[in-house]
């Protein structure tokens, strides 16, 4: 599908939904993270009062990180308030250069010169951005009096009509209904749970650490604005510098490589780094930036993801983002992906006959898409053909099955 194309289709789809009244008139959202909000924000847009449910006393999350909105991200997000990705632009990195480098020199190896005119070739940029910024952006774009703080989700039941949500508030317990329930609480989505039962995320045989750090920490290195990346021996390393004024590094080690070493967990932060001293010796840019880096900072995790599932619905309540597909961060697809349910999501709703209709196309429509990105993700080393980040930028809303299998 050519980038002009995609364009008209959608254009055309919004123009004759925005003609209609919704299914629904409102949504409850349980998750105040990046997919919740955006859903929420593309929602209001085409009529739906959608009020989010949040555990935390405030929208937090992804401390520590950054992220990179995709054009197939912005794309959405601009569909929803063209604001919104001005503000992304202003507080992130835009089409900012991507090089390999040698593990061991730091020199730079090749660059992807795609990085760098994704905006020329796709209509929409790619931006970097502090995860916390982008929250406060998304949660900048809807009104306080539909952002609820401190709601736990403990139950999710349904009648005909309506699901109704059991939230514990300090020490009271609330029950809360609504037309649609839409889970978009992340990897150890509780609604999932409820829908579909138990399904554990998927351990990726690997361990990750990362940190973000004063960019004037390194300025020593004389680091480039923009992206690096080195693999080696099961190894990774990639870095981020000069977006909100911080440089933002992630390493990873693979369990096969370190003959099991990565499992097991650091007891503290002196551990965490005379851990990573050992396992990337030799790494010298790896290995300056660590020594800039206050242990405290550094996060430990292991690197998870949830199979697609097959059903992403029932009834009256659906999934969205993490809670239905968490992929690995090889591909940076996770929070766009979740964007890209919203806006489909909301599209359904204001275009087809019922509600079971809605979710049927809601499901038809995202499920394959997010199986092959999934499959992706994990074939780790294996480069994609340029058709297939043609279609992974712009094949979207309603991206179709033929799109999908071509790829």
């Amino acid at each position: 599908m050519s980038e002009h194309h995609a364009a008209v289709d959608t254009a055309t789809v919004e123009s004759e939904t925005m003609k209609k009244p919704p299914l629904v008139d409102r949504a409850l959202i349980v998750g105040g993270g990046l997919g919740g909000l955006a859903a929420a924000i593309q929602l209001r847009k085409f009529g739906i009062d959608a009020q989010v449910y949040e555990q935390n006393l405030k929208i937090s999350g992804g401390q520590g990180t950054l992220i990179t909105v995709f054009p197939n991200g912005c794309q959405v997000l601009y569909k929803a308030d063209p604001e919104i990705v001005t503000k992304l632009r202003e507080a992130g990195i835009v089409d900012s250069h991507s090089w390999v480098v040698n593990p061991k020199s730091g020199e730079q190896v090749s660059s992807w010169e795609l990085m760098e005119r994704m905006e020329k070739t796709y209509g929409q940029p790619a931006v970097a951005i502090l995860w916390d910024n982008l929250l406060n952006i998304l949660s900048d774009a809807l009104p306080d009096d539909c952002k609820h703080m401190g709601y736990k989700c403990l139950d999710v039941s349904q009648d005909e009509e309506g699901a109704i949500v059991q939230f514990q508030k300090g020490d009271e317990l609330i029950s809360v209904k609504a037309p649609l329930v839409i889970g978009a609480d992340g990897i150890h989505s509780v609604v999932r749970s409820k829908l579909f039962g138990s399904i554990p995320p998927r351990d990726n045989g690997r361990t990750m650490w990362r940190a973000l750090i004063d960019e004037d920490l390194c300025s020593d290195l004389g680091l480039n604005v923009g992206s690096m990346t080195a693999i080696g021996n099961g190894r990774t390393m990639f870095i981020v510098n000069g977006s909100g004024g911080k440089l933002y590094w992630a390493y990873s080690l693979t369990d096969e490589s370190t003959d099991g070493r990565s499992k097991v967990r650091s007891k503290d932060p002196a551990e965490v780094k005379a851990r990573l001293r050992q396992e990337f010796e030799g790494w010298d840019l790896a290995l300056k930036i660590l020594e800039a880096t206050d242990g405290e900072l550094i996060l430990e995790r292991r690197v998870l993801d949830l199979p697609v599932l097959e059903e992403w619905a029932c009834g009256r309540v659906a999934l969205l983002g993490d809670a239905a597909h968490a992929v690995t961060p090889a591909l940076g697809q996770g929070a766009n992906l979740a964007f890209e349910d919203g806006l489909e999501l909301a599209l359904q709703l204001s275009s087809a006959s019922n509600l079971r209709s809605a979710l049927e196309a809601y499901e038809k429509q995202r499920i394959p898409r997010a199986q092959l990105i999934s499959e992706r993700t994990r074939a780790t080393g294996i480069p994609s053909p340029p058709s297939f980040y043609d279609w992974l930028y712009t094949a979207i809303p309603s991206s179709s099955l033929e799109q999908v299998l071509y790829v």
